[in-house]
C-alpha cells in the first residue's frame, strides 16, 4: 500500500503562510498507524513542503500522481493508493478541487479526508469528491479505515471513532521521525486535547469529550530536541494553556525543557494569572499570549456560553506585559446581541488598557458543528456560504457597522486590519515559477504550455503602454483558469508616460479573477479602495510625478515608485503619501537605501526588491 499525506497551506502572495502549514494531523495519524501495525515507514508519505507549499493546483495534481515515482525501478506503479487530505477553512474548496482532478488521472486511487471542515450537516457529506470522510478525531477511525482496506472490505462512506484515544499511548510525531525539526519552521505541539469551556463559537469543545493530556515527558523532550536542532519558535496548540491543576510545575518543568530559549506562543485565559505565574510563563519562554476577550458585551458572551471578569482580565494583561510577554487580545464582530456601540466600547476598553496594537479583530465565523451556526437563524445572521463562513450582519450590527467598527479599530489603534498585498519579482519559489515578464511574447507561449510548473501565487510584468500584449495576457488568463483555478495573481502594469485607463484595468482584472477565493473573501471586509485581492492590480513606473497622480486619480491601482540606482527621490514627499517601492538592494546607494529603510519603518510589506535592469 501506498499512502500519500496532502495537507495545502494557507495562500498568500508573499508565501509567508507557508511557515504555519505544519502537518501535524498526518504525523499523528501515521504514527498511530504504525504503531497499530497497519502501516511501515515505507508505504506513507506527506507531500514535501517544497511542492505543497508552493506549486499551482494543476503542479500538486502531477506531483501528487507521482509521488512515488522512485518505486518505479522495483516494478511497483509510481501512484499512491491512497491519498488523504486534512480539511480546513483555508484549503477546503482547493482539495476538493484537486480530489476531483486526481480522480481523472489515479481512476484506482482512493481518496480519503478529515480535518475541521468534516461535520455532519456541512455540504461535503452530500457533494464530496472523496470516498470516505473521517469525522472526529482522527487516529481511531483511520486506523479502522486501514483494516478493512486490509481485509478487502468496501469503505465506508464516513468513520468516526467510536471511543477516546488514550492520548498517553499516542507516539509523537517529531520524536517519531515523521515531522521533522527545522530552524525556519515553527514546531507544533499539543499537550492536551478538549476544552473546558464550550463557547458557542467554536467546534473545539464539542468534538472531543472532557479535557485529556499527552505524555508529558514526550512534550518536553519535543522542546528539547526543538532547541537542540535550531528552532526558533514553537507553538502550543492547546485551546487553554492554563487549563490544569499543576500549571507552575507545568511551567517550571517547561523552562527547564526550553533550556535554547524558544519563542513560545500559547492561547491562554487572563484570568487565571497570578504574579507566580505570570514569572512561571516568562521563565519558560512564552513570548505572547492569544487571549480571548470578543466582546465586553455581557450578553453577547452570555448567548455564547463566554464568561469574564474585568478586573482579572486587566491584572493578568498587567502581568505578562510587566514580564514582557506580548498579549494578543481576540475581539469577535458579528457576536449576538453584539452591536456597533457594544463593539466601540470594547475598543475603548483596549485603549484603555494598552492591548489596542496587538488585538486581532475577527468577524464571526459560523463554523460546521457551532452553536451559532445552529442558531444563525434566529440571531437574524446574514453569513458566506464558503469559507471563511463570515456573519455579515445580524438583528444589532449591519454590513456597514462592521466596515465602520474596522475602520475604527485601525484609526484607534494606528494598524492595518489587512495589509495589502505586495507583487514579487523573485522568478522562482522553491523551483516554481513565481515571477513572469509578460512583456516577452515567449514567456506567455511558455506558461500556456507548462501550467504545473507554475507556483501558486505568480507576478507579471506588463507593458501598460502595449495593448496587444495585454490583450495577449488576458487570452493566456482563460487558460490559467482552467489549469490552476486556485493561484493568486499580481499584475503590475509598467509605464513612465501614463496611467492605465480604468476599463484596460478592469478588463484585464476581470479576466484573471475568481471572486469566490478563500484569499478574496477573507479580505471582505477590507476598507482599501481596489475591491480584488486574489487578483491584484500594480501600476509601476520611474516617473515620481506621475506616481503620485496616479494615488490620487486611480484607485482601482497600487502605485509602485521605481527608485533607481542613478536617480533620487523627494524623501518628505515620499514619506507623506507612501507608494509601494521597487528597488534593487546591490543598486542603490547606500545613503539613499538607509534613507528608504528609515521612512518605512513601519511599512516594511510596502518595500519590494527587484532587479533593476527590468526597468531600464
Amino acid at each position: 500500500m501506498k499512502i500519500l499525506f496532502v495537507q495545502l497551506p494557507v495562500q498568500e502572495p508573499s508565501f509567508e503562510g507557508t511557515r504555519s502549514n505544519v502537518p501535524l494531523a498526518a504525523g499523528y495519524l501515521a504514527a498511530w498507524a504504525e504503531k497499530c501495525g497497519l502501516l511501515s515507514r515505507d508505504e506513507w508519505r506527506i507531500l514535501p513542503r517544497t511542492i505543497v507549499d508552493y506549486a499551482s493546483d494543476r503542479g500538486l495534481v502531477e506531483a501528487i500522481a507521482s509521488a512515488f515515482a522512485d518505486k518505479v525501478a522495483a516494478g511497483e506503479s509510481g501512484a499512491p493508493d491512497l491519498v488523504a487530505f486534512s480539511l480546513y477553512l483555508w484549503n477546503l474548496e482547493r482539495s476538493a478541487w484537486l480530489a476531483t482532478e486526481l480522480e481523472k488521472v489515479l481512476p484506482r486511487a482512493r481518496l480519503i479526508a478529515g480535518g475541521p471542515e468534516v461535520v455532519h450537516g456541512m455540504p461535503i457529506f452530500s457533494r464530496s469528491p472523496f470516498h470516505a470522510l473521517i469525522e472526529g478525531e482522527g487516529e481511531l477511525p483511520f486506523a479502522r479505515l486501514l483494516d478493512d482496506i486490509r481485509r478487502g472490505k468496501p469503505l465506508e462512506k464516513s468513520y468516526r471513532a467510536e471511543g477516546d484515544l488514550d492520548l498517553v499511548e499516542l507516539p509523537n510525531p517529531y520524536l517519531e521521525g515523521i515531522i521533522p525539526f527545522e530552524a525556519d519552521i515553527p514546531v507544533h505541539i499539543e499537550t492536551m486535547r478538549g476544552c473546558p469551556a464550550n463557547c458557542g463559537y467554536c467546534y473545539y469543545g464539542k468534538n472531543f469529550h472532557g479535557v485529556r493530556r499527552m505524555k508529558r515527558e514526550d512534550v518536553y523532550r519535543v522542546v528539547e530536541r526543538a532547541g537542540k536542532e535550531g528552532v526558533s519558535e514553537l507553538y502550543l496548540m492547546d485551546p487553554s494553556f492554563q487549563a490544569t491543576e499543576d500549571l507552575p510545575e507545568r511551567l517550571i518543568a517547561l523552562a527547564k525543557a526550553n533550556s535554547a530559549g524558544l519563542s513560545i506562543h500559547a492561547e491562554l485565559r487572563l484570568e487565571s494569572i497570578n504574579e507566580e505565574v505570570g514569572r512561571l510563563y516568562a521563565a519558560a519562554g512564552l513570548a505572547s499570549a492569544e487571549v480571548g476577550l470578543q466582546t465586553m458585551n455581557a450578553k453577547a458572551l452570555d448567548a455564547v456560553g463566554r464568561r469574564w471578569d474585568r478586573k482579572s482580565f486587566e491584572r493578568g494583561a498587567e502581568i505578562l506585559a510587566k514580564n514582557r510577554v506580548t498579549v494578543k487580545t481576540g475581539l469577535i464582530l458579528g457576536l449576538p446581541f453584539d452591536g456597533y456601540e457594544d463593539v466601540i466600547a470594547t475598543l475603548d476598553f483596549l485603549g484603555m488598557t494598552g492591548l489596542g496594537q496587538d488585538a486581532e479583530l475577527y468577524p464571526l465565523s459560523l463554523l460546521p458543528g457551532t452553536l451559532v451556526r445552529e442558531k444563525a437563524d434566529d440571531w437574524g445572521m446574514t453569513r458566506m456560504d464558503r469559507p471563511p463562513y463570515w456573519v455579515t450582519s445580524t438583528d444589532w450590527i449591519s454590513q456597514d457597522d462592521i466596515s465602520d467598527a474596522i475602520a475604527a479599530f485601525e484609526d484607534g489603534f494606528d494598524v492595518e486590519w489587512t495589509a495589502p498585498p505586495a507583487p514579487h519579482f523573485r522568478e522562482f519559489e522553491n523551483g516554481y515559477r513565481a515571477f513572469v515578464d509578460a512583456r516577452r511574447e515567449e514567456n506567455l507561449d511558455w506558461i500556456r504550455l507548462n501550467p504545473a510548473k507554475l507556483a501558486h501565487s505568480v507576478t507579471f510584468l506588463v507593458d501598460a503602454d502595449n495593448p496587444e500584449g495585454m490583450a495577449r495576457l488576458a487570452r493566456v488568463a482563460r487558460d490559467l483558469k482552467r489549469d490552476n483555478p486556485f493561484a493568486l495573481y499580481q499584475i503590475v502594469l509598467r509605464s513612465d508616460s501614463r496611467v492605465p485607463g480604468e476599463k484596460l484595468v478592469l478588463r484585464l482584472a476581470d479576466a484573471f479573477a475568481y471572486r469566490d477565493h478563500y484569499y478574496e473573501l477573507s479580505r471582505y471586509f477590507s476598507l482599501d479602495p481596489q475591491a480584488g485581492y486574489q487578483t491584484r492590480m500594480f501600476f509601476a513606473t520611474r516617473n515620481p510625478s506621475l506616481a503620485y497622480r496616479a494615488m490620487e486619480e486611480a484607485q482601482d491601482l497600487e502605485t509602485c515608485l521605481v527608485v533607481g540606482g542613478k536617480g533620487g527621490f523627494n524623501a518628505d514627499r515620499l514619506a507623506e503619501q507612501l507608494p509601494f517601492v521597487i528597488f534593487d538592494r546591490d543598486a542603490l546607494p547606500f545613503d539613499r537605501l538607509y534613507e528608504l529603510l528609515m521612512i518605512y519603518t513601519d511599512f516594511r510589506h510596502m518595500l519590494v526588491e527587484a532587479p533593476e535592469e527590468l526597468w531600464t
